[in-house]
C-alpha cells in the first residue's frame, strides 16, 4: 500500500480529472483496491473531506514558508511560486470536486485562505509591487486559476514540472502581451501599463 502522501496524491489526481468518481473508479485509477481505499478513508465523503483538509494544510504551509504575511512582497511571491506545484494540485482538486463546497468547515477554510492571499496582494499594491488598478480579490482568483492551469499543463504532458515556476512568473508578472506589441484588440484600443 502506498504511504499516505502518495495515496493523497493519487486520489487528488483522480478527483481533479474525474470529479464525482465513485470509490471503485477512484481506487482503480489510483492503482489500489477498493478495499484498501475504504480502509484508508471510509466512505467517499470522508475521503473528499480528508483529502481537502490535506490540500488546504499544504496550501497553508506554502503560504507560511513563503512568508506572505511579513516577508518583502516580491521575495514572498517568488518563494510562493517556487512551491507552486503543491499549491497547483490543491487548486485543481478544490476547483473540481463539488462535494467540497457542501462542507461548511471546508468552505470557511477556503475563504480564510482566499482572504489571507488577498491581504498579501493588498500589501503588495501598497508597496508598489503589484498593479494598483486591479482589485486584490481579482489577483487572488487570477493566481489561483494560473496555478490550476500549470497543474493541468504538466499533467497533460505539455510542459515539465521544472518549468512551473518560470511559466507562472512570466505569465503572472509579465502578462501575455508581447513586449513592444502595439496592435490593439479587434474593435478596441488598449494601452500597456
Amino acid at each position: 500500500m502506498p504511504d499516505e502522501t502518495q495515496l493523497f496524491d493519487a486520489v487528488a489526481r483522480v478527483l481533479a480529472r474525474q470529479p464525482g468518481s465513485s470509490m471503485q473508479e477512484i481506487a482503480g485509477a489510483a492503482g489500489i483496491s477498493r478495499t484498501t481505499l475504504h480502509r484508508a478513508f471510509g466512505d467517499r465523503e470522508t475521503l473528499v473531506e480528508r483529502l481537502s483538509r490535506h490540500v488546504l494544510a499544504e496550501c497553508e504551509r506554502a503560504f507560511d514558508a513563503a512568508g506572505i504575511d511579513d516577508r518583502p512582497v516580491l521575495e514572498a511571491f517568488d518563494r510562493l511560486l517556487d512551491d507552486a506545484l503543491a499549491l497547483a494540485k490543491g487548486f485543481a482538486l478544490l476547483f473540481a470536486e463539488p462535494y467540497v463546497y457542501r462542507v461548511p468547515a471546508l468552505v470557511e477554510e477556503i475563504q480564510l485562505q482566499d482572504d489571507r492571499l488577498t491581504r498579501f496582494f493588498e500589501r503588495g499594491q501598497t508597496a508598489g509591487a503589484f498593479r494598483p488598478d486591479l482589485p486584490p480579490r481579482w489577483l487572488t482568483y487570477s493566481v489561483g486559476a494560473q496555478l490550476e492551469a500549470i497543474w493541468w499543463t504538466i499533467e497533460d504532458g505539455h510542459v515539465g514540472a521544472r518549468e512551473a515556476g518560470r511559466l507562472l512568473r512570466a505569465t503572472i508578472l509579465g502578462g501575455i502581451a508581447a513586449r513592444g506589441s502595439t496592435e490593439p484588440p479587434a474593435g478596441g484600443t488598449w494601452t500597456r501599463p
